[in-house]
């Protein structure tokens, strides 16, 4: 049987089936990667000593160690800068190698959140400050993802939620770019433009606008820190909005009474004033 000898109903079937396949294939395999890490068991995680909410693998005991020092003036920063406290415990997961971390994550990165915080030894690469400032840009998510879940944090557009929690930081992820460098890419038009909303597998990434993820996160960043020095009380009432599952949109409209392109406008004016 030739698909010219198909019901037209079932040939469609199959098309459509053929398509998700191969979309999937392309896009989503960081999604199944995440799925299938997130299932995971961590109970061979050990309580640190100093602080329980640090758990570790054997051979991260050090990792551990530090990690306890940095996370309660983490915490502390996370709920002052993000206007809420924590509304579950905090548990940090450090990881005691590369490919630990990658089969408990789903990406070889220094840091992630699925439905739990994991590190990777990766994140004392530069040192102690930039792991503990690491550290804090995961609790952003972390925080973010307790007010208003997995599904919702999903459908928040990447440069909002990486914005968030590179300003909250004072850089964490984005160390390697200056904001000199970031401002010349922004005059010369090599930049992102926010989006309003992510799916659930497909997202605007940092490749999508050409961008390398540290340039992606200090300019998403920047853009974060427009609106908070722009106008301090809408910036409160934009993030109470989003921690309450709100739509991003809708809550940035009522906040500043601007629509988020008009507000990228005015971001991108002052730049190009700073020339």
């Amino acid at each position: 049987m030739t698909k010219n000898d198909l019901p037209p109903k079932a040939y469609f079937s199959i098309a459509t089936v053929a398509l998700i396949f191969v979309l999937l294939s392309v896009v989503g395999c960081l999604f199944v990667r995440h799925s299938v890490a997130a299932l995971r068991s961590t109970d061979h995680f050990v309580s640190n000593l100093n602080d329980n909410r640090v758990l570790f693998e054997p051979g991260a005991e050090c990792l551990a160690d530090k990690v306890a020092t940095f996370l309660p003036t983490a915490i502390k920063q996370i709920e002052r800068k993000q206007y809420r406290h924590f509304v579950k415990p905090v548990r940090i997961y450090v990881c005691a190698s590369r490919e630990s971390f990658k089969r408990f994550y789903g990406a070889d990165v220094r840091a992630g959140v699925l439905t739990k915080l994991f590190l990777s030894p990766r994140i004392f690469e530069y040192g102690d400050q930039i792991a503990g400032k690491y550290l804090t840009h995961e609790l952003s998510h972390l925080h973010l993802q307790q007010q208003i879940g997995l599904f919702k944090m999903n459908r928040l557009p990447m440069w909002f939620k990486e914005g968030l929690a590179t300003s909250v930081s004072n850089g964490g992820g984005a160390h390697l770019i200056s904001q000199e460098q970031a401002t010349e890419f922004l005059i010369a038009g090599k930049h992102l433009v926010p989006n309003k909303a992510d799916g659930f597998v497909f997202k605007k990434t940092p490749s999508d606008f050409g961008l390398k993820p540290h340039m992606f996160y200090r300019q998403s960043m920047m853009f974060i820190k427009f609106l908070e020095t722009t106008n301090e009380s809408g910036y409160q009432k934009l993030l109470l909005g989003v921690g309450n599952g709100d739509r991003l949109t809708t809550v940035i409209e009522a906040a500043y009474h601007k629509k988020l392109e008009e507000l990228w406008d005015d971001f991108l004016h002052r730049i190009n004033k700073m020339d």
